[in-house]
């Protein structure tokens, strides 16, 4: 998932709400499949906000989704 992440900054920053869109798509699902509802959650607002084509949240929702991909892996960790 660090790799979908780091791709999905870099289509933000391009601005192509498109691809931005489609990888958020993919976060989701598989944070979803590993039980990570938070990150899930942003996830899918980051691939609302692509979908409408707001540059604004996306770029916003940034932070949060590494916040919340950290949290998921310490908490993955842990439970190892």
């Amino acid at each position: 998932m660090p790799g979908q992440i780091e791709q999905l900054k870099g289509y933000a920053v391009a601005a192509e709400p498109e691809l931005v869109e489609h990888q958020a798509h993919k976060i989701k699902g598989a944070a979803a499949t590993v039980g990570g509802e938070v990150l899930r959650a942003v996830a899918s607002a980051v691939e609302q906000a692509a979908k409408a084509r707001d540059l604004a949240v996306i770029a916003t929702r940034m932070a949060e989704l590494d916040a919340q991909f950290a949290a998921l892996k310490e908490s993955m960790k842990n439970d190892a």
